[in-house]
């Protein structure tokens, strides 16, 4: 019997669209550039410095499988120009870099409310665990806030708050433990295969990947969140005898 249901977030529940992180990241670059501008650094230097910052992030923690936080991205982007900044510039850098989601953010992916609704009312536990990339945990947790949904979950994984990305599976054990459940007793809903449905393999726990539209490369899947939530009941149909 499931117990606990996590789910990931970007492409998930909220959409993770280039286009908007394109946008948080040009606000991310001009305040950057407000303090860095008198040293005769230029705007264009910065955005190439923050895209390669960007690869960085993202191919160390895939090597690492360990989180990089915002503060260090700060840090890899200004020691580029060999520049040390005081706290109170550091910290209004910091502040306009983690807000940059609340000015463009991001999407519910369709049927994400009526779905988590759905999942709810079964009377099962639900949990996020998810990467945060250039927005921390506390910003994400205020965007599912904004929708309405963070009552659905009772705890929320963010990886630069547990010090983990997925595939790892320390953070699919902590919540094991957290909720004191057993491996069998706990299902992960995904749209990565090589973070969400590796992650629950390597932890040894049930999962359903979303294949968001494509045909299903893994199973068992679903194309829509409502897919989802239909083949989760065929899978496992005493949810719905004992709760509904």
């Amino acid at each position: 019997m499931i117990k606990l249901i996590s789910f990931d977030l970007w492409n998930t529940i909220i959409e993770d669209r280039k286009d908007l992180e394109d946008k948080r990241g040009e606000i991310r670059i001009k305040k950057i550039y407000e303090y860095l501008s008198p040293l005769n650094i230029e705007l264009e230097d910065i955005r190439k410095a923050y895209l390669k910052m960007s690869s960085w992030l993202f191919e160390t923690q895939n090597k690492t499988k360990k989180s990089i936080g915002t503060e260090k991205q700060i840090k890899y982007i200004l020691k580029k120009f060999g520049v040390r900044v005081n706290q109170i510039v550091f910290d209004d850098i910091k502040e306009t870099y983690d807000e940059a989601i609340f000015i463009y953010p991001p999407p519910l992916v369709e049927g994400a409310k009526e779905t988590l609704k759905k999942f709810h009312s079964l009377g099962i536990d639900m949990c996020i665990i998810s990467d945060a990339g250039r927005t921390p945990g506390w910003a994400l947790r205020k965007i599912l806030e904004k929708y309405t949904l963070n009552s659905y979950f009772k705890r929320m994984y963010f990886s630069d708050e547990t010090g983990w990305v997925k595939p790892n599976k320390k953070v699919f054990l902590k919540a094991l433990k957290d909720f004191k459940v057993r491996k069998e007793e706990m299902l992960h809903i995904g749209d990565k295969i090589e973070k969400d449905i590796e992650g629950a393999k390597n932890s040894g726990i049930n999962y359903i990947y979303f294949s968001r539209g494509k045909d299903c490369e893994v199973n068992p899947c679903g194309k829509t969140l409502p897919e989802i939530y239909d083949v989760f009941l065929k899978l496992f149909p005493k949810a719905r005898s004992l709760f509904s």
